[in-house]
């Protein structure tokens, strides 16, 4: 060991002599710090030093696929940048629809990679009846698949009644409990942590409400309201419902010989459809795979009424030959033959629509 170094030192003081640069120091290394957790969809803000006047680039990647990409701006176009002020101090303000993955690039150097957390916030609304209790529960942020507890006290214990998970693609929870008993219950709702995702562990307040007498005779309907504050949403079309704009037709299996050539690769689309009656921005939405795979519409493209478009995988021209058909740029395929899932998501990661297959024809009408 003691070799090694006097080499390495040896080496150093030759390059010094010579009037070569000497590697740089970790210290110039641009740095991030973040808030370890956000509650519920909203922003958070990204903080650090680099160079002096520099220019810092933002990087991320949803948690789950870990493909880290320049942070889209989809207000403005282009990516997130900001200029070091002159002590070299930087700061950026990022919306998170679930946990995620960042880092930042200033002169060539990278900071460290860091994440954050989102704890998930749940709303609760019940309606009861005759010892009936219509439950319903959604999830922020709107993330589909996780596991939820219905639970009610009794005489101070928590105890799960039900349980579930929010669905696909609306991550909405819904159940009715029935044989309540009489009179005034207390419920709760749990949402389960999702490591996958860095969404921590969730729940409301606390909920009590009349279920009646229980006989069906009498006892009415007795509406609720959350009481649990839930986080304010932007989404860049807040009116989009899920089913909105659809996966109409998949071509996973490129037609011909099976080389990497961007002619087929081409031969490899999605066609999307708007299912409304009114036009539709794309901006900001992502197509993505079961791998994680992501393409991210980074500019304007407004979808009419009933029209529909293509994504293909290879490199093209957005808008050649005509408005219909934009390109993922890849080098190689997404889709995989032998069975795959397609995801649509606005840029607040609502889910809008999906698609799965199994081995088949090589086309997929959904």
């Amino acid at each position: 060991m003691r070799a090694r170094k006097t080499a390495l030192f040896t080496a150093l003081g030759c390059a010094a002599a010579l009037g070569l640069a000497a590697p740089a120091a970790a210290a110039d290394a641009p740095t991030i710090s973040a808030p370890a957790s956000r509650q519920g969809y909203g922003t958070i803000t990204l903080t650090g030093t680099a160079a002096p006047n520099a220019t810092v680039e933002l990087y991320e990647s949803a948690y789950k696929f870990n493909d880290f990409y320049p942070s889209p701006d989809y207000s403005n176009g282009g990516y997130v940048t900001t200029k070091a002020t002159s002590s070299g101090a930087w700061s950026i303000n990022r919306l998170l629809d679930s946990g995620f993955r960042f880092y930042v690039k200033a002169d060539g150097a990278e900071s460290r990679r860091i994440s954050v957390a989102m704890g998930i916030v749940p709303s609760m609304t019940l309606t009861a009846a005759n010892g009936t209790v219509n439950v319903n529960v959604s999830a922020n942020p709107a993330q589909p698949n996780l596991r939820v507890h219905i639970q009610r006290n009794s005489s101070g214990t928590w105890t799960d009644v039900a349980e579930g998970y929010t669905s696909d693609p609306t991550a909405i929870y819904g159940t009715t409990l029935t044989g309540q008993g009489a009179g005034t219950q207390n419920y709760r709702a749990v949402i389960d942590a999702d490591p996958v995702n860095n969404l921590l562990k969730g729940q409301t307040e606390t909920i009590a409400i009349n279920v009646g007498n229980g006989t069906g005779s009498s006892g009415g309907e007795t509406p609720t309201t959350p009481t649990t504050p839930t986080t304010p949403t932007t989404p860049t079309t807040p009116s989009v419902k899920a089913g909105a704009v659809q996966f109409t037709k998949i071509q996973y299996n490129s037609p011909g010989t099976d080389t990497r050539s961007n002619t087929s690769l081409n031969n490899e689309w999605v066609r999307l459809t708007n299912k409304t009656g009114a036009t539709i921005n794309l901006k900001g939405w992502t197509v993505r795979d079961a791998a994680g795979t992501v393409y991210t519409f980074r500019t304007d493209h407004k979808l009419g009424a009933g029209k529909y478009l293509y994504v293909h995988t290879g490199k093209g021209t957005n808008g050649k030959p005509d408005s219909k058909h934009r390109y993922w740029g890849r080098t190689n395929y997404v889709w995989n033959n032998g069975g795959d899932t397609a995801y649509l998501r606005t840029p607040s990661g609502k889910s809008i629509d999906s698609c799965k297959w199994g081995k088949g024809s090589g086309v997929t009408y959904c």
